[in-house]
């Protein structure tokens, strides 16, 4: 089948000159129409010069065929301008040069070349050398990072130097380890990575320093200071450039370059935000102390302070006389702050973390921090000013469309006042980016997180706001991507990439250590109409007496706050692999959360919790439902979250555990009275289990059509349906039935609406009335809003980025009447039978007995009684 030629723009919106930048997308491809063995080649429209390329397919369509594809390419653009590109299929016979890319084993050294330079790789060193040359000496490089009394830490390789990705435009080399202190303990855990460019004197680095200790969290409170913590004084990256004679450092992309002898200190460092608050109660430490010492940034030469400021994107070099050069440059350096850079004694220094702090980092218990720095080799002082404001490439959003890349995606359709409420987002006085000064949502710790400003509603006039983050609940990632997708406006693009890597970073609890329940989960927001305090991202604290919810002062992750489509989609945009594994991380925790890991004692506890209760119902003359899942949010985020993984992996079981979820969470004939979802406190995130089953009947008819099974849920979710259309009515309607009877309520009926339109399009003899139902309160949900003061608030802008589309009826017809084909056939009862929950509680019992082992049991005590 022939592949139409996808349109890539590149929009130079900063005026720089860009030479051979690199570019890294993911592109969706209608189905049937690219498989993987074909070539690609892109196509400068302008000059129908063809741009070398390199892609690898991420995602498959069921007939083998490539769904999503990751391209990269390099590109050189003049300032100001616009470029289109054309990705098309390649001639069988084009010709194919071989790559400039070579790797090969010298003993104990890989050695990498680019067409430029050499790479040596010693294996069990976290460190490199380049050379450019024969003449020339090697340019030495390390990681290094110190403990809190300033003495070097080893490295202990766990998985050496390897070529993890190779192609014609690059190649990425990777190792992964600890790092060691001098009495032999193991401070943290690291990943790094080198991603070298054909015929580029460009290289970009990433760090991950990573603490996989379990916190000890006393009382399900997670406080910094934990026994679980680590703490070190710096991680830098060094290069060793001999006979230094000059160095330089540019403050910022606007601002003069400033020179020095390599024999003087040359020397930047970014100590706070550099923003009005940058003094704020966001960074404290374990004492409670704020960890900022002054504003901005100052910059030193030698010991005389030359220049100081607010916010820098620095770029440092140095050279000597033999016309050597090394140059170095880190992604979000202020924002990433404490951060710093410079030259010293013939080394160029990039600080990711640098001594120069008042106090020691503190790494809590299944944190980590992935950081992007870049090293030039090249004369040109300007070479990366791109890494400063790189270039966000921009598919046409009717490419999505086509391609089916979203659900209830359509470009072709006039503005509505949902789309003028959700670009206060962007353009409003308190839009995202605002938001980030509120607080000072800034430093390592924070970047990429939202401030939670609707948990300061119920605040004093005057009083400073509470220090709240947000989590991405409702899965803000996939609201950003969505709505970068459809505008193809660059900030969208930086809130989802921004929020992402922070949330993969901090917000998910990266430890094998601790109860399964709790190991790689994702940690709530933090606790509502409270202040964080020292707890940071991480919902409890100490330091408040009870907690927003009644009865509970503490805990950790849990099924209820669990998003991963938005990783799934930050993965298939950027090609970034820590969204990849971030989506199997919390649908694995999840599979354990819900299904166990094996074990006598869990297997004992969960006949307690689930087949007890059930056995009690029937000694008692009770009629127990078959189901086994809560009607509520946690289990709709698991299957969501079940497939997104079977979207990623459709060879593995996830579609299967996802139909297991159905079957015993929702039933044609259910009782549904009986399940109090009118109890608004309680029963309300009904809504959100509904959207997943409505998710599933799309995604499963797309991918593999209609069978009984799907029909028998489509009937399913019709009977809900039509009751919702009977039944329900707005929230605030009852505003006396609510504790905090705000506008979060109003925007939360925005899934009743979503709701009752993709009921409209499963059942076509009932869309007028569905259709109808949905548009009320659709209107008048978003009217409310409109007229709101608290519209602006990031939960209300939240929840309408995630239900954005579904009141468009594209799909009308597409199911046509499939829920006919068993309407007469027995669907059985809810209600369980005796024999299904002895069968139940038998294997239980088997399970138990198979899985247990003494070091299992004990294992599984000892992280609950901690």
């Amino acid at each position: 089948m022939d592949m139409e030629p996808i349109n890539i723009h590149l929009n130079e919106h900063a005026g720089i000159a860009r030479s051979g930048e690199p570019i890294q997308l993911g592109v969706p491809i209608s189905k049937g129409t690219l498989q993987s063995h074909e070539k690609l080649q892109l196509i400068n429209s302008s000059n129908n010069e063809v741009i070398k390329c390199q892609s690898e397919p991420m995602v498959f369509w069921p007939d083998g065929s490539v769904r999503w594809l990751k391209l990269s390419f390099l590109v050189s653009q003049a300032p100001s301008t616009d470029l289109t590109l054309n990705l098309t299929k390649a001639d069988a016979e084009a010709d194919q040069q071989p790559s400039p890319i070579q790797y090969r084993f010298e003993e104990d050294i890989l050695c990498v070349t680019t067409g430029l330079s050499e790479f040596r790789f010693p294996m069990g060193e976290l460190r490199w050398d380049t050379s450019q040359g024969e003449q020339a000496p090697a340019i030495s490089q390390e990681v290094a990072v110190t403990t809190t009394s300033g003495e070097h830490c080893s490295t202990v390789m766990d998985t050496n130097w390897h070529v993890t990705e190779a192609g014609p435009i690059s190649a990425t080399v990777s190792a992964e380890g600890s790092w060691q202190a001098p009495d032999q303990t193991r401070l943290a855990r690291f990943r790094f990575s080198l991603r070298l460019f054909a015929n580029s004197p460009t290289v970009e680095l990433q760090t991950c320093i990573h603490n996989p200790r379990r916190a000890q969290h006393p009382g399900g409170l997670w406080d910094l200071g934990d026994l679980g913590s680590i703490y070190f004084r710096a991680l830098t990256v060094h290069a060793r450039l001999s006979n230094a004679s000059k160095t330089w450092l540019t403050p910022g992309l606007d601002q003069p370059k400033l020179e020095s002898d390599a024999g003087k200190q040359l020397y930047l460092y970014q100590d706070s935000s550099g923003g009005d608050h940058w003094h704020s109660r966001n960074h404290i430490n374990a004492e409670g102390r704020i960890t900022t010492s002054f504003r901005g940034y100052r910059v030193h030469n030698a010991d005389e302070l030359i220049q100081s400021g607010d916010r820098a994107s620095p770029i440092a070099g140095m050279s000597n006389q033999a016309g050597q050069y090394v140059q170095g440059s880190m992604k979000h350096f202020w924002q990433n702050f404490p951060s710093a850079i410079g030259t010293k004694e013939n080394v160029l220094i990039l600080g990711l973390f640098p001594a120069d702090t008042a106090y020691p980092y503190e790494l809590q218990g299944g944190e980590r921090k992935t950081q992007t720095a870049w090293l030039h080799y090249g004369e040109n002082s300007s070479a990366l000013y791109w890494t400063q404001a790189p270039l966000v490439p921009t598919l046409d959003p009717e490419h999505y469309e086509k391609t089916d890349a979203f659900d209830w995606f359509e470009t072709e359709r006039p503005r509505d006042l949902l789309d003028d409420l959700i670009q206060e987002g962007l353009d409003g006085e308190s839009n995202f980016f605002a938001k980030r000064e509120v607080i000072d949502e800034y430093g390592w710790r924070n970047f990429g997180d939202i401030f939670a400003d609707h948990e300061t509603l119920y605040q004093a006039d005057g009083e400073s706001p509470y220090i709240s983050h947000y989590n991405n609940q409702y899965d803000a990632i996939y609201g950003f991507a969505r709505q970068f997708a459809l505008s193809g406006d660059r900030r969208w693009f930086e809130l989802m990439d921004d929020l992402a890597r922070h949330v993969s970073d901090i917000d998910i609890y990266h430890t094998e250590e601790d109860r399964s329940e709790y190991n790689n989960g994702l940690f709530w927001h933090t606790d509502h109409y409270l202040d964080a305090h020292t707890s940071t991202h991480r919902t409890f604290t100490r330091h408040n007496e009870t907690s927003s919810t009644p009865g509970q002062t503490g805990g950790g992750p849990a099924a209820e706050h669990c998003y991963t489509t938005g990783f799934l989609y930050h993965y298939l945009m950027t090609g970034n692999e820590d969204s990849r594994e971030a989506v199997f991380d919390l649908v694995s925790w999840m599979v354990a959360l819900h299904e166990g890991e094996g074990g006598f004692f869990e297997q004992v506890f969960a006949l307690k919790k689930y087949e007890l209760p059930k056995l009690q119902a029937f000694l008692k003359g009770q009629s127990p439902t078959v189901h086994r899942f809560p009607f509520t949010r946690g289990t709709g985020n698991y299957l969501n979250a079940l497939m997104d993984a079977w979207l990623l992996d459709p060879s593995g079981l996830w579609l299967s555990k996802a139909e297991n979820v159905l079957d015993n969470t929702i039933h044609p004939s259910d009782d549904i009275q009986k399940r109090d979802l009118l109890s608004i406190e309680t029963g309300w995130s009904y809504l959100i289990l509904l959207t997943s089953v409505a998710r599933y009947l799309r995604q499963r008819h797309q991918l593999i059509g209609k069978d009984e099974h799907w029909s028998y849920i489509n009937l399913a979710f019709l009977h809900y349906i039509e009751w919702m259309e009977q039944n329900e009515t707005l929230f605030l309607s009852a505003s006396e039935r609510l504790e905090y009877p705000n506008a979060t309520w109003a925007a939360q009926d925005i899934r009743k609406s979503s709701i009752m339109f993709r009921g409209a399009v499963s059942c076509p003899e009932k869309y007028e009335n569905y259709a109808k139902k949905g548009k009320i309160w659709f209107d008048n949900t978003l009217t409310y809003l409109a007229n709101s003061h608290e519209r602006h608030y990031s939960r209300v802008q939240i929840i309408l980025l995630q239900n954005h589309g579904f009141h468009r009826l594209r799909d009308v017809g597409t199911f046509n009447k499939a829920q006919d084909q068993i309407k007469n056939q027995p669907f059985g009862s809810p209600n369980l039978k005796w024999s299904v929950l002895f069968r139940r509680i038998f294997f239980r019992l088997i399970r138990a007995l198979i899985t247990f082992s003494p070091s299992r049991e004990v294992a599984w005590l000892k992280t609950r009684l901690k």
